[in-house]
């Protein structure tokens, strides 16, 4: 099993992909902690966390990763787990990142939210040019494949996958319209996608901060004891506290600024952005502070 750990993916020019860490919750439940970079040619598009969830007759695997390559890599570290097929595919969102290397398990049932569903199909070419664009290579074999179950909004819906008790909760539009977070009741693991992250900037170039921060309060009050973000460390709740928190603090200066008539660009220098400026992809900054303040600003014609 360690050997199977250790196999890292070559690629077609000799640039190997850096190695998931692998960090088992539980005998079923193990998490593949990829780098947190951004996509770049050093890590080839691989940049998130996928969970491997052991079932019975298969695996469920949680997010597959940027391209087919990079799935093919994820693959590679599941069989240094279990000899067990993947048979199911869990897409948390529509992020390129997250899901194009769906085509590297052609057989396995791909599962997201509807929303999800219908992104991917409206935005995955971009996606796709994104990450090529990024790593500096065709990704060949890479397409984007949507899922075909699919999860309404607002929906958490109690199955069982391989004799594994799950449950796949859709938030209210958060990180994205159409997150998808998986919860493991008898683990008391949640695997959240970009709804959580740790180390890294959160993005809301795509989000919805006060759905987000009310997203965040539900995971507070789940009682779980792993919560696996999309990128960066396995957390604890003091950990999701503290990311609320953080985002409470950004959407309360943002407010002040647009109450008192200030632009965007005169807000910036009133916010107290030093805790998140140390983390990995501070660039999303002010991306972070344009989606902000245009939400804020609509808030405010309600008031």
């Amino acid at each position: 099993m360690l050997a199977g750990l250790l196999l890292i993916a070559a690629t077609a020019n000799g640039q190997a992909l850096p190695k998931p860490r692998v960090v088992a919750l539980s005998e079923r439940v193990h998490v593949l902690l990829g780098p947190i970079q951004h996509a770049n040619p050093a890590n080839r598009g691989y940049m998130i966390n996928s969970a491997v969830i052991v079932g019975d007759r298969g695996v469920i695997l949680v997010d597959s990763g940027g391209s087919a390559e990079v799935g093919r890599h994820i693959a590679s570290a599941v069989r240094g787990i279990t000899d067990k097929p993947v048979t199911h595919v869990v897409n948390t969102h529509f992020h390129g990142d997250h899901y194009l290397g769906n085509v590297a398990f052609p057989d396995a049932t791909i599962i997201s939210s509807e929303a999800c569903r219908e992104m991917v199909r409206q935005t995955g070419g971009e996606w796709l040019a994104l990450m090529r664009q990024s790593v500096g290579d065709s990704l060949p074999g890479t397409k984007p494949v949507p899922a075909r179950v699919t999860y309404p909004d607002g929906s958490r819906t109690r199955t069982r996958i391989h004799g594994v008790p799950l449950v796949f909760w859709v938030p209210k539009a958060s990180h994205t319209a159409g997150d998808l977070m998986v919860y493991l009741p008898e683990e008391k693991v949640l695997v959240a996608g970009d709804v959580l992250v740790n180390g890294v900037v959160p993005t809301l170039q795509d989000g919805f901060l006060k759905n987000w921060i009310g997203t965040l309060r539900e995971i507070e009050a789940l009682g779980a004891a792993h919560f696996v973000p999309g990128h960066g460390g396995i957390m604890v709740r003091r950990d999701v506290i503290a990311l609320r928190e953080a985002m409470e603090r950004f959407q309360a200066g943002v407010k002040r600024g647009v109450r008192a008539g200030l632009r965007e660009d005169q807000i910036r220098p009133t916010l107290d952005l030093s805790g998140w400026e140390r983390l990995e992809r501070s660039y999303v900054l002010g991306r972070n502070l344009n989606r902000a303040y245009l939400e804020a600003e609509a808030d405010s014609f309600d008031e």
